[in-house]
């Protein structure tokens, strides 16, 4: 059973937060533990709800349709249109809970992100040689498919939330959620990664998002090597910037980002995707992509839920002893 960090470990406070110009950015009602931002939270975070009801409602359709290869012709828009569904709902999450810090890095992850792929998609740098097929549509400039900034987001943002529940013990003291040490920027990019590791065979083979060039003399189902090291660096950057920005968000609310709205969000759409690339390339054949996808899974699950047994292990031996 997965248990939640601790994202600030605040104390309450009675009032509004308000700041230098006399305005006020941020501020928990007394009444209820819920974090105010800009004065846009409630339709922002009703916004939150009904992507997220979207997404739990073609979920299962998706990952059945893709696992038999029965998508239509006409439907092949429906993977795009969920990557932007899925980033977009990331970005409001970031917007309800920590402000005009948190769309600003939403805006810094997807220009970042598009960049690096557009220099990417243009030169074979830093990724290697590939090209976005028609697909994902429509493309920025003719060259990076809308779909993919959004997909970084999505990522990026998950990974981090993963992150921060293995690092448990590092977020109980006070403010420790919203610092940015290298274990957890190191720790997010690395979960994006190994995300990645599951993509890339279900990306080229089966949806056909992207061609590789240089397929031939790759051994991870045609995908190079340089793609997943760069893949680890960006990941590490826009890691970096979107914790950077939420320490802002901290300092500048003080006490008022005691816990964000729905903290399970982003680690849940990191294990709902996981799960998806874990059965679709196993329906589809890649046992390879599905394998590796499977042990993160059981990493994941036993690094949360091997503590909790042991506690309740050593519990019943001392009641039993008793």
């Amino acid at each position: 059973m997965l248990s939640w960090p601790d994202y600030g470990g605040f104390d309450r406070p009675k009032t509004r937060i308000y700041n230098d110009s006399g305005c006020y950015n941020a501020f928990i009602c007394p009444d209820r533990n819920r974090v105010t931002m800009l004065g846009i939270t409630s339709p922002v975070r009703f916004a939150v709800a009904t992507l997220l009801g979207f997404y739990l409602a073609l979920y299962p359709g998706s990952i059945t349709l893709v696992a038999l290869d029965r998508v239509p012709v006409w439907g092949t828009w429906m993977g795009g249109a969920l990557l932007i569904l899925q980033g977009t709902l990331m970005g409001l999450w970031l917007t309800v809970n920590y402000g005009r810090w948190g769309l600003v890095a939403t805006l810094w992850v997807l220009f970042l992100s598009w960049l690096v792929e557009h220099v990417g998609a243009t030169t074979g740098v830093p990724f290697g040689s590939y090209t976005y097929t028609d697909v994902l549509q429509p493309q920025v400039f003719g060259v990076v498919p809308l779909a993919i900034p959004f997909a970084w987001l999505l990522i990026v943002t998950a990974a981090v939330g993963i992150a921060e529940l293995l690092l448990e013990r590092d977020a109980r003291a006070p403010g420790a959620g919203l610092r940015v040490g290298p274990g957890k920027v190191l720790t997010a990019a690395a979960l994006a990664l190994l995300l990645d590791v599951t993509i890339e065979p279900f990306a080229v083979h089966i949806n056909h998002y992207w061609i590789w060039s240089d397929s031939a003399e790759a051994a991870y189902y045609g995908i190079p090597a340089s793609n997943f090291v760069a893949w680890w660096f960006t990941s590490l950057l826009l890691s970096w910037v979107l914790l950077r920005y939420r320490q802002r968000a901290a300092r500048a609310a003080a006490p008022a980002l005691q816990r964000p709205f729905w903290p399970w969000l982003p680690p849940m759409l990191y294990l709902s995707n996981l799960t998806m690339f874990v059965v679709v390339n196993l329906a589809r054949g890649q046992e390879a992509a599905a394998l590796i996808g499977g042990f993160i899974l059981l990493f994941l699950a036993c690094s949360r839920g091997m503590p909790h047994l042991v506690r309740l292990l050593r519990g019943a031996e001392q009641e039993s002893g008793a």
